[in-house]
């Protein structure tokens, strides 16, 4: 360690020294994970937009979307991982085993709530249950913060739960006496956890062993720092040693195995689901139709694509101004002037919004100068988003 008195960066990174070579199991089962959550945030993207034709679906898109934030939050944290840059390589499998831990309860809820078969009377039943559980814990912790008012309106929302629950027939068929203590609002479950994980693919002498190791880092329980010391120097230390290194591959690989699991359960779900049709873009020849038909001083807005809204102004009978404007941001990306008998003006554009081309090639800084300054045509298409331009070459 430095002699300094301050603790600098440089004696950081002479402490922290590279350590033994990573091994490949970490590596692969790193690059596993990366490659899973890339794959499965393309997939949530592909299905985003869907109308959720059953509670299932809308939870299966809030449950899988927080799965994988979980997991880029994870590879964020894992040492050598391609989703950020470090000056140091900190090894802390202690962090990743919060998360991990979190991962599988979604896992758990996911399959619970969006995959199990079961009647519609018990979906209710499962569902209302959630919305109790999470009612009481709210209720709970503005009770901590002695907030009368927020604490009175869930307990209000909380009867109007369990009453909900009491007319429900599934509700009503299990055991009686059950009811008092999922009424009470602290369970959020029908099962135990460790059954409903059995049959979302994960064995139960695994799930246990994996929840006693994971919630006593969570907790900050005494196993999770009894043994830094003893022989152990760099383990709890941010350091590379074979436990860290061990423990942090374990978690890479559950929280992959699991987010492949469920992303063939949400493709699996959304299979039969289509998506909304959507507008067709206007044609040219639609904008042409709508700018004859504007009036002199009158403006008009048109969604022309997804991307391009083209505000429409007749100046005099015979000019109309067209502002293209990108939806995205607000910003006008091109000006032109239409005139019926000079044909028109090209006032300005932004070239990193236009594919631009002159003469059929791709355009040069140079070669758009050259073209702009001569004599040239041009051509707006705002569909393909390309902007053309000719020249007497």
């Amino acid at each position: 360690m430095s002699e300094d008195t301050e603790y600098d960066l440089e004696a950081v990174l002479e402490d922290a020294n590279v350590g033994p070579e990573v091994s490949e199991d970490y590596l692969s089962a790193l690059n596993m994970l990366d490659n899973v959550v890339r794959e499965c945030m393309y997939a949530s993207k592909n299905y985003a937009g869907i109308p959720s034709p059953a509670g299932k679906h809308f939870y299966a898109s809030v449950l899988f979307t927080a799965m994988i934030t979980r997991r880029v939050s994870l590879l964020n944290l894992a040492p050598h991982t391609p989703w950020a840059k470090k000056i140091i390589e900190h090894w802390d499998y202690a962090s990743l085993a919060g998360l991990a831990r979190t991962m599988i309860e979604l896992r758990v809820a996911f399959f619970y709530l969006c995959v199990e078969p079961c009647s519609d009377d018990e979906w209710q039943c499962r569902w209302n249950l959630f919305n109790l559980h999470d009612c009481v814990s709210r209720r709970r912790m503005f009770e901590a913060l002695e907030d009368e008012e927020q604490t009175v309106a869930f307990e209000k929302q909380a009867d109007e739960l369990r009453d909900r629950l009491k007319n429900n027939a599934h509700f009503n068929s299990l055991d009686p006496k059950k009811h008092k203590k999922l009424l009470h609002g602290q369970t959020a479950y029908l099962f135990p956890l460790e059954e409903i994980a059995e049959k979302a693919g994960l064995e139960v002498k695994m799930f246990r062993w994996l929840y006693i190791l994971l919630s006593s880092h969570v907790h900050g329980l005494p196993m999770s720092f009894y043994r830094m010391g003893n022989g152990n120097s760099e383990r709890g230390r941010g350091l590379p040693s074979p436990v860290e290194e061990r423990y942090s591959s374990l978690f890479l690989s559950l929280a992959a195995n699991m987010l492949v699991a469920t992303r063939d359960e949400v493709h699996e779900l959304f299979a039969d689901v289509e998506k909304p049709a959507t507008e067709p873009p206007m044609t040219e020849h639609a904008v042409e139709e709508v700018k004859d038909a504007v009036a002199v001083g009158e403006t008009v807005s048109m969604e022309v694509t997804d991307q391009i809204t083209i505000l429409i102004t007749r100046t005099t009978e015979n000019t109309v101004d067209l502002a293209y404007i990108c939806r995205a941001d607000g910003q006008i990306v091109l000006e032109r002037t239409s005139t019926e008998d000079e044909g028109g003006e090209l006032k300005s554009f932004d070239p990193f919004f236009w594919t631009i081309s002159v003469n059929g090639t791709a355009a040069t800084e140079k070669a758009l100068e050259t073209a702009i300054a001569s004599r040239h045509l041009f051509k707006v298409d705002h569909v393909e988003r390309k902007l053309t331009f000719k020249t007497d070459e």
